[in-house]
């Protein structure tokens, strides 16, 4: 357990600063050596978390593109809408368009045809041999699953594309889109934000036991951010 990667806070607004501040920096640098800067955004608690600082923050707006690393396939109005409470809550504050944001088309038909849509759409991002993103901000459910990809379900084993689709999801809603495992750890810089006594075995599975069974062990090179609840059961680091 490396103590350089894991970052333990008092509340979430410690925690939102933090996020925030980290987000900046590296920001700040990817941006000298790339024009478009690529930000995957996670839904929960980390929606509010995000709007309460990010628009503070001094960032180069016309070139970040945000879009999802998971999304549930419902109507961008409804409440389960990523993009939805996004749209609600922080895109507004902040001064970018529709261009800035890549979101999936639920007016589709299937599931199916809204993640090809949606692989098609990122894939048009990636200028270049580099296909990797370059910021990815992941939750973790108190099961240990990250985006939409839980626990002995299938979609952990797809490797091929930047997305695939979940049709029988043990959360509800049941459709949903999601980034693969392969490419979450492809991504250049992946940040965990995790509060809630509840998910506090799962974090002291994953980061002291090196348990890799469920989805969020299974990223590589994460750096988490934890609320004291959440870290509770960690030993001193």
């Amino acid at each position: 357990m490396s103590s350089s990667n894991i970052n333990i806070l008092d509340n979430n607004k410690l925690i939102s600063e933090k996020v925030g501040y980290h987000l900046e920096e590296i920001i700040l640098q990817i941006m000298n050596t790339k024009e478009i800067i690529t930000i995957g955004l996670s839904g929960g608690s980390l929606i509010d978390m995000l709007a309460s600082i990010v628009p503070h923050l001094q960032l180069p707006w016309s070139r970040i593109r945000f879009f999802f690393v998971d999304e549930r396939f419902v109507p961008c109005t409804s409440d389960d809408s990523n993009y939805g409470s996004y749209q609600l809550k922080l895109f507004r504050q902040l001064p970018i368009s529709e261009k800035n944001i890549i979101k999936i088309d639920s007016t589709l038909t299937t599931v199916e045809e809204c993640a090809q849509d949606y692989q098609n759409k990122l894939e048009e991002l990636f200028i270049g041999p580099d296909k990797s993103f370059d910021i990815l901000l992941l939750g973790m459910g108190p099961d240990g699953h990250t985006a939409s990809l839980f626990p002995n379900h299938s979609a952990l084993n797809i490797n091929k594309g930047l997305v695939t689709f979940v049709k029988d999801s043990p959360k509800p809603p049941p459709e949903r889109i999601t980034l693969t495992l392969n490419t979450i750890n492809q991504a250049k810089y992946k940040i965990a934000v995790v509060a809630g006594e509840n998910k506090s075995t799962i974090v002291k599975e994953v980061l002291q036991d090196k348990n890799r069974t469920y989805p969020i062990g299974q990223v590589e090179n994460l750096v988490w951010y934890l609320d004291q609840a959440a870290a509770s059961k960690l030993e001193i680091i």
